[in-house]
């Protein structure tokens, strides 16, 4: 069989296997970003400061044909298998336009290592990693024959999972979350599709390092557990899996419902455009048992008020209320809601949007009326 023939076997085993391209793939989202999920808050809701330390299947034969030509390094049977796997990171399913903008623009390091967790019968693939100044993804699928995954994570954020960083010669070192990730359920497949979000580790480029997953978190209805696991991950952090992030000071000021605020800088990066704002209402209150609390103001409240929690979805917007967004090249640009819990500094507020397409043109829109330009 020479190589066409092999690639239109390969091709029609996936398209028979795996029809219209993953469509019909995911019926709910998994129950554990559920339990992320909040009804918007009203106004001047108080919050605990969260601080941490700093931290389808193919069939037998196409399975076969594809680990038997990949190490030939017949790349086109790999090439296919990928692009199928990327379709699960683009799906609107993941609830981060960020990571969905990555994938489609090919953005990031390809992984294609798996990983057989023999304990708990969970095969692990992990797919690519990406990484600027402020955060990294790690895209990560797994999959069970026999252990049901419908209530299973890698809960960075308020869970029992955590990742851990080791370079050369480092110590074994916690990294932080940013934000909730963002993952779903498979139901069909029995497959948790996660793109995990955590601090940057852009200073181990050109390194080889270990990144180790420890543990999952099972969420019941009224109640979480703990799975005891240990994923490893060794690779190289080479410059495919690294982008930069553009920082541009701003200094501009604007009132919203009798509160002063004032844009400090937006960032812009393949991820994400973060926008940094001090205000009135923006600062972390301390009580005299040392307790730290922050304000949901009005700015985080008008950011909120357009979220919406859809089963299937995640986060979403909701159109038929205001909130807050960006415009660019005459397109909105619509918040990331699954980086609500973004932090920085003691008196700022931290808002995230997907990746704008001109960054000379963005305009940041809060309710029906304001509206400020984001240059310089």
């Amino acid at each position: 069989m020479n190589e066409k023939q092999i690639k239109k076997h390969l091709n029609q085993a996936i398209e028979k296997q795996v029809p219209d391209v993953w469509d019909e793939l995911e019926q709910k989202l998994h129950n554990a970003d559920l339990q992320h999920f909040k009804e918007p808050v009203s106004l001047n809701q108080v919050k605990v400061r969260k601080r941490k330390k700093f931290p389808g299947k193919l069939s037998l034969t196409a399975a076969i044909c594809l680990i038997v030509f990949s190490t030939l390094t017949f790349t086109p049977a790999l090439a296919a298998l990928q692009e199928v796997y990327e379709q699960l990171f683009s799906s609107e399913r993941i609830d981060d336009t960020g990571v969905r903008h990555a994938i489609e623009m090919g953005y990031g390091k390809e992984i294609n290592q798996t990983y057989y967790d023999e304990e708990n019968d969970i095969t692990v693939r992990f797919e690519k990693i990406m990484t600027d100044d402020k955060e990294t993804k790690l895209l990560v699928t797994y999959q069970s024959d026999r252990t049901d995954l419908e209530d299973y994570s890698i809960d960075l954020f308020e869970g029992d999972s955590k990742i851990y960083l080791i370079g050369q010669g480092e110590e074994k070192t916690e990294l932080n979350d940013v934000g909730w990730g963002s993952s779903y359920y498979d139901a069909k497949e029995n497959k948790v599709i996660s793109a995990l979000s955590f601090e940057s580790i852009k200073q181990f480029e050109g390194k080889d390092i270990r990144l180790e997953i420890e543990d999952l978190t099972i969420y019941g209805k009224n109640s979480s557990d703990k799975v005891e696991a240990l994923w490893p991950l060794d690779l190289t952090l080479d410059g495919a899996a690294v982008s930069e992030r553009e920082s541009v000071e701003v200094g501009k000021e604007f009132e919203f419902n009798h509160m002063t605020y004032r844009i400090k800088r937006v960032e812009y990066s393949a991820l994400e455009t973060r926008i940094v704002f001090t205000g009135d209402d923006t600062s972390v209150l301390t009580d005299p048992s040392g307790m730290r609390y922050e304000i949901i103001g009005e700015l985080e409240s008008q950011f909120l008020n357009a979220r919406k929690i859809d089963k299937e979805y995640g986060y979403i917007v909701d159109e038929e209320k205001s909130g807050v967004f960006l415009r660019s090249a005459g397109k909105r640009v619509d918040p990331i809601f699954s980086k609500g819990e973004v932090q920085g500094e003691d008196d700022e507020l931290i808002l995230v949007f997907a990746p704008v397409e001109d960054r000379s043109d963005t305009v940041l829109e809060v309710g029906e009326e304001i509206e400020v330009s984001l240059s310089p």
